[in-house]
């Protein structure tokens, strides 16, 4: 009975309880944490997004700092590389010594052919046209190519261009330099045969055919030393070419530039003077 009635005791107790427990819905507590949850999600999602656009501003902010550095380097490298181009070193006078030097040399030779076949052609009556032909065409080829060194050295027309041409001539006449020493080393004979046959109208005797048939080995080694020449004339020009047209180019920017800055200085004292007396008016 003891335990009937305690059980009884305990039940209404329970059953008061249970009441108050049941007040306080299960879809509040719910609604709450989901509630919470999409608050967390939209605060990480405006992080990210407030996140990105900063590194964005700032990956602008950097290329544009890139370019503008770039292209103050180009600036610089262009005024550092003008005044570089404009300043000719020693080697390089020293180069046009020699290439003038050269070109001089060929003069010399190229009127001397060209002389030398002009009297072998007008002087008699059966001259020997080959000698004279041969005489006139490479004499004239060393005269063009002298008379083109000139006009690069002293003009700037279309880019230095007879220096150009000048060095365009020097393969052909090393081609017959070569040629005239292989001829002279395979058959010897041919050639002073014809010098003998043909000695009256090429102002020649036998002693003096006999003489340059004794001078062979010299005549070699003069040909050779031609040719390596007329080799480095070609390589010193080319060279020169490039530098006397970079230094052209350089002198111009530059002497441009300083006229620009001369115009600018001008302009703004004109335009300080015109304004000092409006000024000085303003005040009285």
């Amino acid at each position: 009975m003891v335990k009937i009635f305690s059980r009884s005791k305990a039940s209404p107790s329970d059953e008061v309880t249970s009441p108050l427990m049941a007040d306080v819905p299960e879809w509040a507590s719910v609604s709450s944490s989901r509630s919470s949850s999409r608050d967390e999600e939209r605060e990480s999602r405006r992080k990210d997004r407030d996140a990105r656009r900063r590194a964005m501003d700032n990956r602008s902010v950097t290329n544009s700092k890139s370019s503008s550095k770039k292209s103050m380097k180009k600036q610089l490298s262009q005024e550092e590389q003008d005044a570089k181009d404009a300043n000719i070193g020693c080697c390089y006078k020293f180069g046009q010594f020699l290439v003038k030097t050269i070109h001089l040399i060929d003069a010399a030779i190229g009127v001397t052919f060209v002389v030398y076949g002009s009297l072998i052609m007008t002087q008699f009556e059966n001259p020997a046209m080959e000698a004279a032909i041969v005489s006139l065409t490479f004499g004239s080829i060393m005269v063009f190519t002298s008379i083109m060194g000139l006009i690069g050295f002293s003009t700037k027309l279309c880019n230095r261009c007879g220096l150009l041409l000048s060095a365009c001539t020097a393969p052909f006449i090393v081609c017959f330099y070569m040629f005239v020493i292989i001829a002279l080393l395979a058959s010897p004979d041919v050639y002073f045969d014809y010098l003998t046959d043909h000695k009256s109208v090429m102002y020649l005797s036998a002693n003096q055919i006999q003489t340059l048939r004794n001078l062979l080995p010299l005549f070699y080694i003069i040909f050779a030393s031609l040719a390596v020449v007329e080799i480095m004339r070609f390589c010193a020009l080319r060279a020169i070419r490039d530098k006397l047209v970079r230094y052209d180019g350089a002198v111009m920017r530059l002497s441009s530039h300083e006229f620009s800055y001369d115009d600018s200085t001008r302009s703004g004292s004109i335009f300080s003077g015109l304004s000092e007396p409006l000024i000085e008016e303003d005040r009285l």
